[in-house]
């Protein structure tokens, strides 16, 4: 499988650690012009900020307060027009910047804006594909939260700009209608079960766009709140909750109205095929996707196979700590155990709350005590573990990290929704800790935040494959640091392992080997602690998501063949904290340039 892996399309990050690297960096140094650096550098910043200048939502994002009352272009032709940019700025960076003339941490740079705009043309090839709207992504539902955090309300203008943004949404909606209608008459029609769901969603938005319900609206109680908080004067506060009020009643209401139509539309043909093999070109635009979403030319049915012997070896692992625990019947009567047996409840009280939260905390505490064997950088930004607020529990996920503010006001924050305790195992709360917070996310996230002097569009860069992968591989090095608490917790790592290689099968059993999804939840119940309902949604989501949830599996597969060629090539001088500093010091980047950056370390290691 190492091989597989191996053979990857190109990508990039940049190396800013430097670690026992320095002899192969002083040989590039030594060829490279610092002139055409220097302007290579400019380059990107300045096609960065252009892209940001084509992008109202990004720039809302980076908390620039530019074009606040526009929204982007969701039609085909900007599509287009981003793949002949992309075709145009990849060409004017060959034929500008000769490679062998920049630094090595250019070169680098180099790759990974190649990869980003070969991905982007290689994308665009398959732009009818997608599905417009799923149960996942639901644009005009993510509006009311994006809005409701980004959009800045502190001037007149600001809160005119929200108004204007929302009267704008009649016509970002109805772009989304038509490729609804586009896709369907192109033969690409998502499974049954999508627009029933869809629909449901937006016809409860409807119900509170009405004159009547109108200040129940996500986007009219947000904006009250923003009203508030900058303490506007009553009479502006209700001239602009009067337009407020017109605007989600007229614009936003008809909006919602023209996707329902076009979901209706559509619904009738759907059928209950679940895989995109059906669609035109469908087992190309897999393949495609399976390359996307890992990185790699790995094939699905490599990834099948994959997945099948990784779920045998695991399965087998977790015999071992049955046999730890004394525990005397089946692997499934072991789960039906753990998942039945109080002992393994959080009380669903204020007291069982408490008692997560201090959990959750002193299994972070553990991996600050024990990081300093396994990083020579750890993040200066705090990590904090919370409660969902109250009233966002009804929405919010089961767990999640916000990554700190650049100026360190705020903190990395492990966020648990305790609503219902029921959702949660002592058994397996610590590997969504170690996997979100740290050594996960927390670590990955943070230290890229805090690394000065890299390019803007780096600093940006975001890859499935590295950001998940290095999240599963940091539960594993949960375990090989000794942070686990009981047999039963490391059951519950080895669960969540088991679970990611489930995944490879599914999803191109979906979408490579036609499964339906009753033969998808049967393999996925008889094989995790998951019961027929989450079973059930877990499957929907690889069926709307054709190749995302390969990227775990897949990339910390990749992170463990490396270590393992680091290890076997420097064997007593490897050190796993400068490993660690390679990979996870360095920002987000694709695969391939991950391999890139470690054969570098190996080498320069080599050469001392």
């Amino acid at each position: 499988m190492t091989g597989i892996l191996n053979r990857c399309v190109r990508g990039a990050a940049l190396c800013f650690v430097i670690l026992a690297g320095a002899a192969i960096a002083n040989t590039a140094m030594a060829e490279a012009d610092a002139n055409v650096t220097a302007t290579f550098y400019e380059f990107l910043e300045e096609r960065f900020e252009a892209e940001l200048q084509r992008s109202p939502i990004a720039l809302m994002q980076e908390g620039r307060r530019e074009r606040l009352d526009e929204w982007d272009d969701f039609s085909d032709q900007s599509t287009f027009e981003q793949r002949d940019i992309s075709t145009a700025e990849l060409a004017e960076m060959r034929a500008r910047f000769p490679f062998d003339q920049l630094t090595r941490p250019a070169q680098i740079s180099y790759r990974i804006f190649e990869y980003q705009a070969e991905t982007r043309i290689a994308n665009a090839a398959y732009y009818r594909h997608g599905y417009p709207v799923s149960q996942m992504f639901l644009f005009p539902l993510g509006v009311n939260s994006m809005l409701g955090r980004l959009h800045p309300v502190t001037t007149n203008e600001e809160a005119e700009a929200y108004v204007t943004r929302l009267e704008g949404l009649e016509g970002l909606f109805g772009q989304i209608a038509w490729n609804i209608t586009d896709r369907t008459e192109f033969g690409v029609i998502p499974p049954s079960f999508l627009y029933p769901q869809v629909i449901e969603g937006l016809e409860g938005m409807l119900a509170v766009s009405t004159e009547e319900t109108v200040e129940q609206h996500p986007l009219y109680m947000a904006f009250v709140g923003k009203l508030d908080a900058a303490e506007f004067g009553d009479e502006d506060k209700a001239q602009l909750l009067t337009v407020t009020r017109n605007a989600i009643t007229g614009p936003v209401a008809r909006g919602y109205q023209a996707i329902i139509d076009a979901a209706a539309a559509a619904a009738p043909l759907a059928t209950t095929d679940d895989g995109v093999w059906r669609h035109p070109d469908g087992d190309e635009y897999y393949a495609h996707m399976v390359r996307f979403m890992t990185n790699s030319d790995v094939t699905p049915e490599e990834v099948h196979q994959f997945g099948l012997a990784e779920v045998e070896r695991i399965e087998g692992q977790m015999q071992s700590i049955m046999d730890e625990v004394d525990f005397e019947g089946s692997l499934s009567e072991f789960r039906t155990f753990l998942m039945t047996d109080p002992q393994f409840d959080y009380p669903n009280t204020d007291e069982g709350r408490e008692q997560f939260l201090g959990e959750a905390r002193a299994a972070t505490q553990r991996v600050m005590d024990a990081a300093p064997a396994y990083f020579n950088r750890l993040p200066q930004a705090g990590l904090e573990v919370r409660r969902v607020e109250p009233f966002r529990e009804a929405s919010a996920p089961r767990a999640f990290y916000n990554r700190p503010t650049p100026d360190g006001a705020t903190p990395g924050i492990f966020w648990a929704n305790l609503q219902n305790m029921d959702v949660w195992s002592t058994f397996d709360m610590e590997t969504l800790v170690f996997h979100e917070a740290a050594p996960g996310h927390h670590f990955q996230i943070a230290l890229q935040q805090e690394m000065e002097g890299m390019p803007s569009f780096q600093s940006n860069y975001f890859s499935f494959a590295y950001v998940e992968g290095w999240g599963l591989y940091a539960e594993r090095l949960a375990h090989e640091m000794g942070l686990f608490s009981s047999p039963y917790t490391e059951f519950g790592r080895l669960n969540a392992e088991l679970w990611r290689a489930v995944r490879l099968v599914l999803d191109t059993g979906i979408h490579y080997r036609h499964w339906d999804e009753a033969q998808a939840i049967e393999y996925m119940t008889a094989h995790t602690t998951m019961g027929d309902d989450v079973a059930l949604s877990e499957v929907r989501r690889y069926m709307t998501t054709p190749g995302q949830a390969l990227s775990y599996k897949m990339g910390m597969t990749e992170i463990l063949n490396l270590r393992t060629r680091a290890q076997e090539a420097l064997g007593d001088d490897f050190d796993i904290r400068d490993f660690h500093d390679v990979v996870v010091g360095n920002g987000a980047m694709p695969m391939p340039v991950l391999e890139e950056v470690v054969n570098d370390y190996i080498t320069a290691n080599l050469a001392e």
